[in-house]
């Protein structure tokens, strides 16, 4: 009874309404004071003490996640001079000019055994550079194959600074020794991202210089023809919509995306690229089992902008690769497709379906063991040049007839911010040239 009347006066302070007549800001260093103004002014639209709180928790969370601040206070008080109304004073706690950090990461390596590699990167960050939310930051990143520079400036757009506009410099080189050659790009991007209703869209411009090199004499020749230097100018959309409640082992949720790339307004690459993924995970009824089920899809077809030209062939560079711990477990990476003697080739159009259920340890809640999850798994996919010759009946009969399928069991856990798994795979529909994995194979993954 004493609870019920607790919750209810608590109700009735809540509701009660209130008028914001000032807001003052203090702790102003860096930051402009019609930036901070702008971000400020939600608070002036609540009407009761609950919108009130509701709008403080909005601006204490643009101002940190635009890098401004690491802490603000804000405090809601009577005004001194008489007048109607109430002031809130914004207290902020700007950040340093800098930041830099010198670590080992371990991530995704398509070209590694076990889909990993790691290495040493070293990065700085100019957070509020001009005094309105921009950003610069650059990074040099060293790995065993590859190695990566890159600088990227950018700005917070839109009325309530929920866009992006950024621009970025970066060079990059690596070996791709599954594929038996060195890979070189140069490149400078434009990038624009709105977030729309639940839809997150980063629109983009890419300009860049790659260069292609035989990795040694004994690099399949469909590889060294395809040597030389190319100029890449597109246009891409990305469309995502994440309602996941973890990013790395999700209990409910939907991820969808849709990305789509035009090549050929300049430069000598001419394509149109699309991909399409899809993940739904669901705790199963009066259980702590999480069913999780997705698919992926892609394709690129070369284009031509000169009537009666004949289309340019695909670069290696910009084909589709399938197999390995972090995409279809049962095969080595880049294990399925076409290939040539060691080194895969890369394709045209792949797919891939996976279902998963995930089990909490038995008899186990809380503590250390409660990280991991038992993981039943079964996925297919196919990885292979579209034949546009062939009828659709055709084509659809010949992806299913060369399917690869696997299932198996495994361990599964979020480790430091990636998805680890060690999992023993059976694979029982494969093709004569794949590169088969079976038994235990090792993972982890960053990411989707």
């Amino acid at each position: 009874m004493a609870e019920d009347t607790l919750n209810n006066s608590l109700e009735d302070i809540l509701a009660r309404p209130i008028h914001i007549s000032k807001i003052f800001i203090h702790g102003l260093l860096r930051t402009k004071e019609d930036f901070a103004k702008n971000v400020s002014r939600k608070l002036f639209d609540a009407k009761t003490l609950r919108e009130y709180l509701e709008s403080a928790q909005d601006v204490q969370a643009t101002f940190n996640n635009l890098g401004v601040t690491k802490g603000v206070g804000l405090k809601l008080d009577v005004s001194d001079d008489g007048s109607e109304g109430l002031f809130v004073h914004v207290n902020l706690v700007e950040k340093k000019r800098w930041a830099g950090a010198v670590k080992g990461f371990m991530g995704n390596d398509a070209d590694a055994k076990i889909g990993i590699g790691g290495g040493l990167n070293a990065s700085g960050l100019f957070p509020n550079l001009l005094g309105r939310g921009e950003k610069l930051s650059c990074c040099w990143q060293q790995a065993l194959e590859n190695n990566r520079k890159e600088i990227v400036f950018q700005k917070p757009t839109g009325t309530d600074y929920d866009s992006v506009a950024s621009t970025s410099a970066y060079s990059y080189s690596g070996n791709v020794v599954l594929s038996g050659f060195k890979e070189q790009h140069t490149g400078v991007t434009l990038d624009r991202t709105i977030n729309y209703s639940d839809f997150m869209h980063k629109f983009s411009w890419l300009g860049v210089w790659r260069q292609l090199l035989p990795l040694s004499d004994k690099t399949a020749w469909s590889v060294r023809e395809q040597a030389g230097h190319s100029l890449k100018s597109s246009l891409k959309h990305e469309m995502t919509f994440d309602s996941r409640d973890d990013v790395i082992l999700p209990s409910q949720g939907i991820i969808f995306r849709l990305s789509q790339e035009l090549a050929g307004l300049g430069g000598d690459c001419h394509f149109y690229s699309k991909q399409l993924s899809l993940q739904l995970n669901q705790v199963l009824p009066k259980s702590r089992i999480v069913g999780q089920v997705g698919c992926s899809v892609g394709h690129v077809q070369p284009l031509n902008f000169t009537a009666g030209s004949v289309n340019k062939p695909l670069s290696i560079l910009d084909k589709f690769y399938l197999g390995g711990p972090t995409s279809l477990r049962g095969f080595e990476n880049k294990g399925i497709g076409p290939r040539e003697g060691e080194n895969a080739l890369a394709a045209d159009f792949f797919w891939l379906g996976y279902a998963s259920l995930l089990l909490p340890p038995p008899g186990v809640r809380g503590g250390l063991l409660d990280k991991f999850r038992l993981q039943l798994f079964v996925n297919c996919g196919n990885c292979s040049n579209w034949n546009t010759e062939s009828s659709w009946k055709k084509r659809y009969q010949d992806q299913l007839s060369t399917m690869r399928l696997t299932y198996g069991a495994g361990i599964v856990t979020n480790f430091l911010g990636a998805k680890m798994e060690l999992n023993y795979c059976f694979p029982i529909k494969h093709q004569r040239h794949d590169k088969v994995q079976s038994g235990f194979q090792f993972g982890i993954s960053v990411g989707d």
